[in-house]
């Protein structure tokens, strides 16, 4: 128990980390926009801290009882509950209700990305994008009618037996084991149907961003899928021989141990790995320079570009929600080099590009031309007479190993300048 209640706080300690790294706590305050995401994060991090009071609870208790002797039977044992104090037995029981809400709310960001990742594939497959937002979505009212039966469920079990604390314990940790059971398995599905849902996203347009973050999901959510499984395996086994006469596993110190650790450390692993898929870092903007500040970027053409697939009947903003789940900017959701003034939600989307087409006046009016715009066409051979100071400036880019030989009759010798290639 003090090896659990060790890792519990460390995952305490851990979302607290990362929440001020994310965005220095900003997604704990609630606006008129961001507020679901603010009650999802204070549910894992009540889950977190009902976790850590109840392992420190139990930790006080078992070291205050400690063992006792049985002169009958010549052995030394753990005091069982019937011995304890008043006091202790009022506190083992308040650590229980503890544990019956950190797992309520731990049930509850299961059930939410499990049904909301459902609802994002069927936005992004469904044509001309979602019919509806989340919050608005049958997806959200079936997740809010879930999280209030499966809270029901665990405190209906824990008072099934009031004064028989192992009783009490072992009703708990059956049901929610259950429970975490299938939500583990519809997990598992998850991961089977995750790779389709990649090669539609990709096919349809989005951005490296969006693929990139995507793919981490994907190995992230297969690892802690593998942790909720184990996790919930082990302590269904354990609640589900409590409840057996003989209590063959719960009588083995050995096997009580395994079990008991290794539930425990799935539980750590699995909930870390849930505070960083529901609050994923942006290291690419986190390692840009603040706002304000002198920039230097290379020269681009600005050009339109129709969405991808959009003869199909899809439309960019099928992309909305996904990059707001996966913390990417609308100026990075879709193909593209992004655009350094990002408009809002449905503005007009001007992508950049090194390369770009040559431009039309009429389509691009009041809208400069890139450096070297006019050689960009690759139909159109380049002259030197043109540019009358490009010898002296292809004479500082001449590469290091350019021999100083002759060439021959008829070859043709290329420089390569900064975003410009010249013909000789």
């Amino acid at each position: 128990m003090s090896f659990s209640a060790l890792v519990a706080m460390t995952g305490f300690l851990f979302m607290i980390w990362h929440t001020w790294h994310y965005d220095r706590f900003r997604c704990l305050l609630y606006s008129k926009e961001e507020w679901f995401r603010a009650v999802m994060c204070h549910i894992l991090l009540g889950s977190l801290a009902c976790l850590m009071v109840y392992t420190w609870i139990c930790v006080h208790v078992t070291y205050a009882e400690y063992y006792i002797y049985l002169p009958q039977t010549r052995q030394t044992i753990v005091a069982p509950w019937q011995l304890w104090t008043d006091l202790h037995q009022d506190l083992y029981r308040i650590s229980l209700y503890f544990m019956t809400a950190g797992w309520g709310f731990l049930q509850a960001i299961h059930l939410e990305e499990f049904l909301y990742w459902g609802y994002l594939i069927k936005s992004i497959k469904t044509p001309g994008g979602p019919k509806s937002t989340w919050l608005k979505s049958g997806f959200f009212k079936l997740w809010i009618c879930l999280f209030v039966s499966s809270f029901a469920l665990l405190v209906g079990a824990v008072h099934i037996e009031t004064e028989n604390l192992d009783m009490m314990r072992a009703y708990l940790f059956v049901v929610g084991s259950v429970m975490s059971t299938f939500l583990a398995l519809a997990s598992v599905v998850l991961c089977v149907i995750f790779p389709s849902f990649l090669r539609t996203v990709k096919r349809q347009g989005a951005g490296y961003e969006v693929l990139e973050r995507l793919h981490f999901f994907r190995e992230m959510n297969e690892i802690r899928t593998f942790c909720r499984v184990a996790y919930s395996v082990a302590i269904l086994i354990l609640s589900v021989d409590g409840l057996t006469e003989g209590k063959t596993i719960n009588k083995s110190g050995f096997w009580h141990d395994l079990l008991y650790l290794v539930g425990q450390l799935a539980l750590f692993a699995a909930t870390c790995l849930s505070i960083v898929v529901l609050l994923p870092r942006n290291m690419t903007s986190e390692s840009l320079p603040p706002h304000g500040k002198d920039q230097t970027f290379l020269p681009m053409a600005p050009y339109k570009r129709a969405g991808p697939k959009e003869t199909d009947g899809y439309s960019i903003k099928q992309f909305y929600e996904l990059g707001e789940r996966l913390n990417v900017g609308p100026d990075a959701i879709t193909s593209g080099y992004p655009n350094p003034n990002p408009t809002p939600h449905g503005g007009e989307k001007i992508e950049m590009s090194l390369t770009p087409a040559k431009p039309s006046t009429s389509s691009h009016s009041g809208m400069e031309d890139a450096p070297f715009t006019e050689i960009a066409d690759r139909t159109r051979k380049a002259r030197l007479s043109e540019f009358p100071n490009l010898p002296s400036v292809v004479s500082k880019f001449r590469s290091p190993f350019e021999t100083s030989q002759p060439k021959a009759k008829g070859a043709t010798q290329v420089f390569v300048t900064s975003h410009t290639v010249v013909e000789e």
